[in-house]
């Protein structure tokens, strides 16, 4: 029942329902008899005014009963002062109780509601109603019954129509916060949802120019940082009598440097990219390419999937890199499958990260805790996990149970 849709619908269904009670505890304390047979009453009155006026003619009042239970499509017994019945029309010939001896009122007997009208000279004309109240009652039910019921249909379409839109603006901000920051949703109606949704826009679009402007100067930066990084690396070769110490140290510095530009420019592209270049690509021979450079052996099923080789071939580099300097080297490379899933699983025998660090150690520029300055600059852990997104997969790390550690890549097949 968590779906707003549904809320609202049962809320008014349940307001229906709680109507109909209301109506049938109304119609149940003044309703019957008085305002489902007033025309009895108004028939029986007549009746009396006739019989007071009779002079005992026998064979007239009889005609007047006969005419009232007639127009009543009731049960007619006259009845004198002391409860004896003097002349009876119809099926069933109405009781007199003692109670109603007193006064001209409705009552209830065993057969159901039955009006008593006294007369002039104290005898009692007594109705009993062939069609019962509880007929009535339920031809009032069935009444209201249908009213609620195409009640509820027509507002089931009014109450879906209005949650139909948010859960379309619910998607947009699903997407939108999945990566494609291109999600627009449709502005529907005038109304508070419809406010709601061109704020949405207004804000996803403030959000996408942001975005990409930022993705735009980090990729122009690095591209332009390695136009002087050239000239300094040709400018270092070329100066003479410099200590091969310091010149060997330069050329490393400028190696990392080069390396973190590299990486910036790629982790750029990867955020701004809206998919990858797929084809046919096979894992284990990718995989067992890039741990021959580790000299590492790479194990497992041979597996065909869609995906962009050159960069699963920088994630399984970045993962064995990672290896080689934070955990002594990988240990293996395996690649493994299930039903809709192909793994690639890269294992070491090092100490393995804090347990503070596990849930940072994929964020960009995030060293971990027993890290040393000249071991990366933290961004081949979140290329990895770049990488794997982009293909629509996961990378999560483990400790192994006999020591050493695992990263797991998870791709769809």
């Amino acid at each position: 029942m968590r779906k707003l849709h549904l809320k609202l619908y049962l809320a008014i269904v349940g307001t229906l329902v709680v109507f109909l009670i209301a109506c049938a505890l109304v119609f149940h304390h003044l309703g019957p008899p008085r305002l489902a047979f007033g025309g009895i009453e108004s028939a029986a009155g007549l009746a009396a005014t006739m019989l007071d006026e009779r002079k005992h003619d026998l064979e007239s009042t009889r005609e007047i009963l006969v005419s009232l239970g007639y127009q009543a499509n009731s049960d007619v017994a006259l009845f004198d002062a002391h409860g004896s019945m003097l002349l009876n029309v119809g099926r069933r010939a109405p009781r007199l109780t003692p109670g109603q001896i007193a006064d001209s009122n409705w009552s209830m007997t065993r057969d159901g509601p039955t009006f008593n009208r006294r007369l002039a000279d104290g005898s009692h004309l007594v109705v009993h109603p062939r069609h019962r109240i509880l007929a009535y009652g339920l031809h009032m039910g069935l009444l209201l019954t249908t009213i609620a019921a195409l009640l509820a249909l027509l507002t089931y379409p009014l109450t879906r129509g209005i949650t139909a839109r948010l859960e379309r603006l619910q998607t947009g901000v699903r997407l939108f916060g999945s990566g494609n920051l291109a999600t627009r949703v449709k502005v529907e109606g005038r109304d508070e949802v419809a406010s709601l949704a061109k704020s949405f826009n207004d804000s996803a679009e403030h959000v996408e120019r942001l975005v990409r402007a930022n993705q735009m100067l980090l990729a122009n930066c690095s591209h332009e940082l390695r136009t002087p990084l050239a000239r300094i690396r040709l400018a270092v070769e070329r100066v003479p009598g410099t200590d091969p110490k310091v010149s060997a140290e330069l050329a490393r510095n400028i190696a990392e440097l080069d390396a973190l530009i590299g990486e910036m420019l790629l982790s750029s592209r990867l955020e701004s990219a809206s998919g990858v270049d797929r084809a046919e690509v096979d894992l284990l021979a990718l995989a067992a390419e890039e741990a021959a450079h580790f000299d590492v052996e790479a194990s497992g099923e041979t597996l065909t999937i869609s995906a962009d080789a050159m960069l699963l071939r920088r994630l399984v580099r970045n993962l064995l890199e990672n290896a080689h300097v934070h955990a002594g080297g990988a240990t293996g490379v395996r690649i493994g499958s299930d039903a809709q899933h192909a793994h690639i699983f890269v294992d070491d025998a090092g100490e393995g990260i804090p347990l503070i660090d596990r849930e940072r150690i994929f964020e960009p520029f995030y060293r971990a805790s027993t890290a040393t300055r000249s071991s990366g600059a933290g961004l081949g852990l979140a290329i990895v996990k770049q990488i794997a997104q982009a293909h629509g997969g996961s990378v999560s790390y483990e400790l192994l149970p006999g020591g050493g550690s695992r990263f797991t890549v998870t791709l769809p097949r």
